[in-house]
């Protein structure tokens, strides 16, 4: 068996094997000048390939005053150091793939009652945040469940699909506008709890369409157009 090309099968470099077996081959310590004539490799690049062996463990070198020397570490004393390493990090791996990943929720309703059952349980759940995209009539019903979550500590941020004449819908409170041209009720509804879990509706009566999800695309959407909007007023809809 080649040594340098099993050395490489393992990760080191064609150079890193090439010095290693020369210095493991002499059976002493070396000047950096006799290791690259050893390995057949120049002297300027013998230098830096010696500094990552000794980073690695394979190699030790000795100071002196006429120029460092130096030597190879037994491959076993390697072997049983990378094992112990890789034991250790295919352990913690393992640890944390123990438990499987969860895939995406996305999920459909249809319906106002439909509509409002999953807005108020959004908004219950909230612990932290509640990201409100609002349109005049489909925000209105949940004005007290928005009140009490701001009451237990929940903090709201509101973009204003509609752009409603002041006092607006009494509802949202320092939207952000998103849209041209004058008001017209969107009937759009949009309600993201903690930054996780999202509601997003749109249409009227039983033709309301609700998508329930948490991918994170939205979430960063709507972190985007908020953290954007609190320093400009958004124009992203043509009238």
């Amino acid at each position: 068996m080649d040594p340098v090309k099993a050395l490489q099968e393992i990760g080191w470099s064609e150079l890193e094997a090439r010095v290693y077996v020369a210095l493991w081959e002499s059976g002493t310590d070396l000047s950096g000048y006799q290791v690259a004539k050893a390995a057949h490799i120049a002297r300027a690049n013998v230098y830096p390939v010696l500094e990552r062996l000794i980073r690695r463990g394979a190699v030790q070198e000795y100071p002196a005053t006429e120029g460092s020397r130096y030597r190879a570490v037994p491959f076993t004393t390697i072997a049983e150091a990378q094992m112990a390493i890789w034991s250790e990090r295919m352990a913690n791996l393992k640890e944390a793939l123990a438990k499987p990943l969860t895939p995406p929720r996305v999920a459909v309703a249809r319906g106002v009652e439909a509509g409002l059952t999953h807005g108020f349980r959004v908004i219950q759940e909230a612990s932290r945040t509640l990201d409100i995209g609002a349109s005049y009539g489909s925000v209105r019903p949940f004005a007290n469940a928005l009140a009490e979550a701001r009451q237990r500590g929940v903090k709201e941020r509101f973009l204003c699909f509609d752009r409603c004449p002041p006092p607006g819908c009494g509802v949202c409170q320092d939207p952000i506008m998103v849209g041209t041209g004058p008001f017209r009720s969107t009937g759009w509804l949009l309600l993201v709890r903690d930054k996780e879990d999202a509601l997003i509706a749109s249409g009227t009566d039983e033709k309301r369409e609700i998508l329930l999800t948490d991918l994170a695309p939205i979430q960063e959407t709507v972190q985007l157009l908020l953290t954007l909007g609190e320093d400009r007023a958004l124009q992203i809809r043509p009238e």
